[in-house]
């Protein structure tokens, strides 16, 4: 039997950049972003990524585990009450939001939401 028709057949222990991005549900740039930042680990050969497909499960399913099960973004909370962006983004910088950043966005948590409207109740 030929060696490479039983090569082929087998997955490979290590996944490209864009296999992995396809694995995960994210995409190439935030998987880079994540190598880069040492969250993923991963080994770099002349410009090419290889990802361990072990350490891409525990990398996936930690990004699960560490979302907010139950909240507001930005917009969510825009349209219940006549802020800007920008305006919301100050809040949390400056503490008076409490906010959770997943991915690019920022989870505020509803209870600490309802906190908030509380403290600031006129």
């Amino acid at each position: 039997m030929n060696e490479k028709t039983t090569t082929d057949t087998r997955q490979s222990e290590y996944m490209t950049l864009k296999e992995a991005a396809a694995f995960s549900g994210t995409t190439y740039a935030t998987i880079k972003r994540d190598i880069e930042k040492s969250v993923l680990p991963a080994y770099r050969i002349g410009h090419k990524y290889f990802i361990n497909r072990r350490d891409l499960a525990d990398y996936r399913g930690a990004g699960l585990e560490g979302k907010p099960a139950d909240g507001y973004t930005i917009r969510q909370i825009m349209e219940m009450i006549p802020l800007s962006y920008a305006f919301i983004i100050n809040l949390i910088h400056d503490k008076h939001l409490p906010a959770v950043k997943y991915g690019r966005n920022y989870i505020i948590d509803k209870e600490d939401f309802e906190d908030f409207l509380e403290k600031n109740k006129a």
